[in-house]
C-alpha cells in the first residue's frame, strides 16, 4: 500500500506526462494492445500479412482480398433476404452456392500463394548462402566484394548482417551444448536430461 503522500506524488507525476514524443515511442505505445491481440486497434498484426515478394504474389494477394470482401457481404445479403415478408429461398440458395464457390476459390488461391512464396523464399535462401560463400572468401583473400557481378541482388551489408546473425546463433548453440554436456545450469535453468 502506498501512503497518501506517495499517491499524491504519483498523481502529480501522471499529470506531467504527455505520452510518447518520438516516432519510435509512439509506435511502441501503439503496439501495447497487441499483447491481447483482440483489443488491438489495427486489424492486421505483424506477421499476419501475406507480404508478397513479386508481381505474381501481388496479383494473388489482390485476388484474395477481393474474395474476402465478397465473402464478407454474404451474411448481409442473406439477412436482407430473410428479413423480407416473403423470403426468396431460390436467391438464398444461389448466394450460398456462390459463397461456397468463393470459399473454395479462396482456399485454392491461398494454397497457390503459399506454394509460390515458399519456392521464392527457398530460392532467395539459396542465393543468400551462395552470396555468403563469396563474401567469406573475399574477406579471407582481402579483396573487395562485388555481389552484383554474380547477379546477386543483396547488398554487402545485408550479407554481412546475415553472416553475423548466423555466427551468433552458431555460437549460442555451441554454448548451450557445452553447458548441457558439462551439466552446468544456464540462466537459472536445470540442464536438460538427455535420454538415450
Amino acid at each position: 500500500m502506498s501512503t497518501s503522500g506517495q499517491a499524491a506524488a504519483n498523481l502529480a507525476n501522471a499529470h506531467l506526462s504527455t505520452g510518447p514524443k518520438t516516432d519510435e515511442g509512439k509506435a511502441a505505445s501503439s503496439q501495447k494492445s497487441l499483447k491481447q491481440r483482440l483489443t488491438a486497434k489495427i486489424v492486421l498484426l505483424p506477421g499476419e500479412t501475406l507480404a508478397p515478394g513479386n508481381t505474381i504474389e501481388s496479383s494473388l494477394t489482390k485476388e484474395l482480398i477481393n474474395l474476402q470482401w465478397r465473402l464478407q457481404r454474404v451474411p448481409r445479403l442473406e439477412a436482407s433476404l430473410l428479413d423480407a415478408d416473403l423470403p426468396d429461398f431460390k436467391a438464398l440458395n444461389n448466394i450460398s452456392l456462390h459463397a461456397a464457390r468463393m470459399k473454395r476459390q479462396f482456399s485454392a488461391t491461398l494454397k497457390e500463394f503459399h506454394q509460390l512464396q515458399a519456392v521464392r523464399k527457398q530460392q532467395e535462401e539459396s542465393a543468400m548462402l551462395e552470396a555468403i560463400t563469396h563474401r567469406r572468401a573475399d574477406v579471407i583473400l582481402q579483396r573487395p566484394t562485388d555481389l552484383a557481378q554474380f547477379g546477386f541482388v543483396f547488398t554487402v551489408d545485408e550479407v554481412d548482417h546475415r553472416i553475423r546473425r548466423d555466427d551468433a546463433l552458431s555460437a549460442a548453440k555451441r554454448a548451450l551444448s557445452d553447458a548441457a554436456e558439462a551439466k552446468r545450469p544456464f540462466y537459472g535453468l536445470k540442464p536438460l536430461d538427455r535420454k538415450s
